[in-house]
Formats: C-alpha cells, sequence, structure tokens
C-alpha cells in the first residue's frame, strides 16, 4: 500500500471520526474534492510523479487542523501531517513541501512556485463550479456557528460577490477548467446583489424611517465640521510642542555653554544655569510626551465591532490584520448603520479625548517652561546682586 493510499485511508477515518455536522463546507467531501483537483491540474500541467505525490499529500491533509480548531487551522493540519508521514518514515525533503503547500491555502498567503499555485486552484475550484451556492450555504453555516458571525442575504451576497470578482485563478489550466462557470457564478452573484438592492429600496419607499447620521444633513455637517477641527487643532498643537522642543533644544546646546564660559571665577552664577537647564529639560520631556503617537495593538477582533467597542476607520486597529478580516469587519460596518454611526461618534471622541491629553500636556509644558525662566532669572538677579555686593570695585 503507497503512502497517498495509506494517507486517504487515515484522514477518511479523522475526518468522519471528529468532524461535526455542522463542518458542512470543510468536510471529507471538499478534502477529496480538492485531492481530485489536484490530479486533474497535475495531469494537464505533465507535473512528475514526485510532485503529484506531495500535492495529492497536502490536498488530504490541508483541512485535517478543523478537527481540532476553526480559526489557524493550517498549523494544526501541518502538525498533523507531519506526525503522520514523520511516523511511515516519509523523505523530509518532500515534507518540508508538503507542509509549504498546506501553509499556501490560507486565504490571502502569496503563492510562490507552480505547486502551491495548483493546491490553491484546486481549493478554490468551487468558485468555478456548479456546486457553489450549495458550497456557499455550507460556509454560511460554518461561519454562524464557529464563529458568531451572522449575515444577512444582502450582506452575505455582496461579500462573496467582491470575493468572486477579486479572486484569479494563477495556471492557465486551472483558468480553462474554472474561468467561465465562475464568471457565471459572478453572474448569478451580481443579480442577487442588485435584487437585494431593490429589496432594500422598496422597503424604504414603502415607509422605512432613518433618522440617523446618514440622512440627517445637519448632523453630517457638525460631524464633518468637528472632524475638521479636530485635525486643525491637533496640528496647531504639534506645532506648538516642536516649537517647545526646539526653543528647549536650543537653550540647552546654545545658550547654555555660553553662559557657562561667564561662571570662571564666578561659582555662584552656577545655580541660575543649574535652574534654567533643569526646567528645560522638563519641559522638554512634557513637549515630547504631548507628540508621541499612543500605543495602537493594529488588530480588531470581530467581536469588538459587533459590541461597538472598536473603530476600522482608525488604522491602529488594523494595521496588522489581513485583508480578507478587514474586509470582513469592515463590511460588518457598513452594513449596518448603528455600526457605522457609532464608529463615526468614536472616531471623533477618541479623537477628541487624545487631543485633551495632548493640550493638557502641552499647557503643563508652557507653564513649567514660564516659571522656569521666571525663578532661573530671579536667581540670577539675586546671585549675582550678592556677587557685585561682595565684590566692589
Amino acid at each position: 500500500m503507497n503512502i497517498v493510499t495509506q494517507a486517504e485511508k487515515y484522514v477518511r477515518e479523522l475526518l468522519t471520526a471528529e468532524l461535526t455536522k455542522d463542518h458542512r463546507y470543510h468536510n471529507l467531501t471538499h478534502t477529496l474534492m480538492v485531492r481530485e483537483k489536484c490530479i486533474e491540474l497535475s495531469d494537464k500541467l505533465s507535473l512528475n510523479e514526485e510532485e503529484r505525490e506531495i500535492l495529492q499529500l497536502a490536498a488530504l491533509f490541508h483541512d485535517t487542523g478543523f478537527t481540532k480548531v476553526y480559526t489557524g487551522h493550517e498549523e494544526v493540519s501541518k502538525a498533523i501531517a507531519a506526525a503522520f508521514l514523520e511516523e511511515h518514515k516519509y523523505p523530509q525533503d518532500r515534507l518540508d513541501k508538503i507542509l509549504v503547500c498546506i501553509g499556501a491555502t490560507k486565504v490571502g498567503v502569496v503563492a510562490k512556485d507552480q505547486l502551491e499555485e495548483v493546491i490553491q486552484d484546486a481549493d478554490l475550484n468551487n468558485l468555478g463550479s456548479g456546486r457553489y451556492g450549495e458550497v456557499l450555504a455550507g460556509l454560511r453555516h460554518e461561519w454562524k456557528v464557529f464563529l458568531g458571525r451572522e449575515y444577512s442575504d444582502e450582506e452575505w451576497h455582496k461579500m462573496n460577490y467582491q470575493f468572486i470578482k477579486n479572486h484569479e485563478y494563477h495556471t492557465e489550466v486551472a483558468k480553462e477548467d474554472f474561468e467561465e462557470p465562475l464568471q457565471e457564478n459572478l453572474k448569478s452573484m451580481k443579480k442577487m446583489v442588485k435584487k437585494d438592492k431593490k429589496k432594500k429600496d422598496k422597503k424604504k419607499g414603502a415607509g422605512q424611517s432613518d433618522n440617523g447620521i446618514g440622512t440627517n444633513k445637519g448632523a453630517q455637517m457638525m460631524f464633518k465640521t468637528a472632524l475638521r477641527n479636530h485635525l486643525d487643532l491637533t496640528s496647531l498643537a504639534d506645532n506648538k510642542a516642536n516649537m517647545m522642543l526646539s526653543v528647549n533644544a536650543l537653550i540647552i546646546t546654545v545658550a547654555m555653554p555660553l553662559a557657562a564660559s561667564f561662571t570662571q571665577g564666578r561659582i555662584n552664577l552656577l545655580f541660575p544655569i543649574a535652574s534654567l537647564l533643569f526646567f528645560c529639560l522638563i519641559s522638554m520631556i512634557f513637549a515630547t510626551m504631548a507628540t508621541r503617537p499612543i500605543k495602537m495593538n493594529g488588530i480588531t477582533p470581530s467581536s469588538l465591532i459587533s459590541e461597538r467597542k472598536s473603530n476600522l476607520f482608525f488604522f491602529g486597529n488594523f494595521y496588522r490584520m489581513n485583508y480578507r478580516d478587514y474586509e470582513i469587519g469592515m463590511r460588518q460596518v457598513i452594513k449596518s448603520e448603528e455600526l457605522l454611526e457609532a464608529s463615526i461618534m468614536r472616531d471623533l471622541y477618541f479623537l477628541g479625548k487624545t487631543l485633551g491629553n495632548k493640550y493638557g500636556l502641552l499647557r503643563l509644558c508652557y507653564t513649567i517652561f514660564m516659571v522656569g525662566i521666571t525663578i532661573s532669572v530671579i536667581i540670577f538677579v539675586i546671585v549675582y546682586t550678592d556677587f557685585i555686593a561682595s565684590n566692589p570695585r
């Protein structure tokens, strides 16, 4: 019994026993279909036996991780494949290629060679098949059960329309096999999107009212004005902070050395100089704090979006997310007027909070600088007067 046959037997038993009835898309049927498409594409590309074997094994194991986890299943799939193949003394160089191919099935990964292109095309063959509607229903059910993501028909159709529209198969043979039905599925999805839009427009025309920001021109104008003012004030605050940094840096680097040269034989003059230096440093610290960027996470879980606890319009909340997750989250926001309005208000609120902190630090910075200069001058006058009194000509 060759290794592919043994692997198929193992995977069949594993997926049959461990996957639940809610795995309506990522199941044994999908796994065997991906393997079948890998064989078909390999034949048309005239791949050698080693490459065909690598693709078949990668296809068989690529979704086994769903038996343990849903999100991040690719890494678990790699571990399962590695454990099985190492137990059967499979060559390490081929095993490494299999693991790379499994990793390439993750959405958003860019294929680096022909094997990765083939398995990506095979894994998404459903986009160009007559079973696309059935496949979508299964995926929608899984996301609801395992990820807690529920979509209206309008949201679901829009999201999948964009996904098909942006998808391109890599290999020429995949384009020949799947491109024509993919375009048919794209047309069908586009019709559904238009149909959903007509239903929505009809509902609104029947008297559905919406008193939110989207239809309230006065609210829109106020939000735009407030946002513009916040941005202008932020820029002004940064300029003020930079000015304080420049002035204090000039005093420390230029004025202080010149003043220090006059202290020779006048030790008492060190007191006002030290005072001025101290207050300049403190002032610079607060000016720096006023311009220091806030700490950003860069990742926003979908649960925070639905709970209106995050804002995907701010780059600090998504710059570390992959595009697919960001797109899903953003569509979740855009589809709901309530979430969209919450994001707008949240953006304005936290921009104002940041601006308030910035101006608070700036006020403290200017106060310290003003008091420091005053105290330093007073100390200088006292010390210099005392020096003149004790050293009459």
